[in-house]
């Protein structure tokens, strides 16, 4: 998969660090400028959680949908109390839309906790929530999904390029 890295989401004279800071807090913005990858981590996650909660049904099931791709179902009922095992058992992920009360009943929290488990399996797997994010206006006009935009843009260019 590749990205444009060329253009930054944040808009000009914002450093990541205060945009982090409106966002999420504190927390948030030790841990955009963290330079542990583990930190990093949490950031990318907590960004997605936050993404994940301001979307509309259709665009939850597409973000749960690139994330849930590369994990099979024991990695996936290791994860918020298996609720996305159930899912992955009812629609083999590829129909979560017609789920939608499901759905609702995913926390933002779950969401966090399934973007760590996503991290474990590989970069790639995240960096196909760039795709979903940029083709929703909606989605990409939100300060959350401009800052996981450029978190995304920069993990990717500090990544080695994956193998086929």
């Amino acid at each position: 998969m590749s990205l444009n890295t060329e253009p930054t989401l944040v808009p000009a004279g914002l450093p990541t660090a205060v945009l982090a800071r409106q966002i999420g807090g504190p927390e948030l913005a030790r841990a955009v400028t963290a330079e542990s990858p583990e930190e990093q981590g949490k950031a990318l996650s907590l960004l997605i959680g936050q993404v994940y909660e301001s979307a509309s049904p259709p665009l939850k099931a597409r973000l749960l949908q690139r994330m849930i791709a590369p994990l099979g179902v024991l990695a996936a009922v290791a994860v918020a109390h298996g609720v996305f095992a159930r899912l992955k058992l009812q629609t083999g992920w590829h129909d979560l839309q017609s789920l939608a009360p499901e759905l609702q009943k995913i926390s933002a929290d779950d969401v966090v906790a399934l973007a760590d488990r996503v991290q474990l399996v590989g970069t790639d797997a995240l960096l196909r929530l760039a795709d979903v994010i940029g083709k929703s206006p909606v989605l990409a006009s939100s300060a959350a999904a401009a800052l996981l935009m450029t978190l995304l843009i920069r993990k990717a260019q500090n990544s080695p390029p994956a193998e086929d």
